[in-house]
């Protein structure tokens, strides 16, 4: 066992970096060499939640942008760097297993409130129709949501740093970006209230940790 603070070459932010790898590669071959969709089944959708695709919860934060390649490596991108920088500084602290509590968390927490408003438009009585388009058009999806465990990760990381300050405005910038798209129309493709939702798992998971002394260290008051 790795004493707190030092990490294995094989670590869980190296393993996600892989899965993530691999499964954009399969996308590129599924998706634009073989021309079959991948949505119905994968990515979170409001119709996904009504047909009981509960896999969705997870499935969907491995999944790119594959309309896009270009667009898609820039996320991948996004994420490994993230990964790289970010978790592994997060595992070191918290040990494997915590990193990865933390990680699938943030991915449950924002699946469910981002499915739960794409699933939304589909349970709200007939008589409401105009509100249920609503709904279906803003949140319905299918979305995709590769960077929501890493939004948990960046949450604990500021909270584990922060008397940096430049790293508590960075917290606080996340949680407003991930707020506006919802209000203001944006790309249809992006889970950005399951960004806000892995945030808050970041945070609460944050809180829980350091109120059970989970490795989170003196510093993080």
């Amino acid at each position: 066992m790795n004493r707190p603070g030092t990490l294995p070459f094989w670590n869980c932010s190296l393993l996600l970096m892989g899965v993530m790898g691999v499964w954009f590669g399969i996308q590129q071959v599924v998706f634009i060499h073989l021309g079959k969709t991948y949505d119905a089944y994968l990515a979170l959708s409001g119709y996904g939640m009504k047909s009981g695709h509960v896999w969705e919860l997870f499935t969907y934060q491995f999944l790119h942008s594959a309309y896009s390649l270009p667009v898609g490596l820039l996320h991948l991108l996004i994420n490994f760097v993230g990964l790289w920088f970010l978790g592994r500084a997060v595992e070191a602290r918290l040990g494997g297993k915590r990193f990865l509590l933390l990680y699938l968390g943030a991915v449950l927490a924002g699946g469910l409130l981002q499915g739960g408003f794409a699933l939304s438009g589909y349970v709200v009585p007939e008589s409401y129709e105009t509100a249920a388009a609503f709904l279906r058009d803003r949140f319905g999806g299918p979305f995709a949501g590769a960077s929501v465990g890493l939004c948990g990760v960046l949450a604990v990381f500021c909270r584990l740093n922060q008397a940096v300050i430049l790293l508590r405005v960075a917290l606080a910038l996340a949680v407003i970006f991930s707020l506006v798209p919802v209000f203001i129309p944006s790309d249809p493709g992006l889970a950005h209230l399951a960004h806000l939702g892995g945030l808050l798992a970041g945070l609460a998971f944050f809180k829980l940790a350091k109120g059970r002394g989970m490795g989170t260290g003196a510093e993080a008051r």
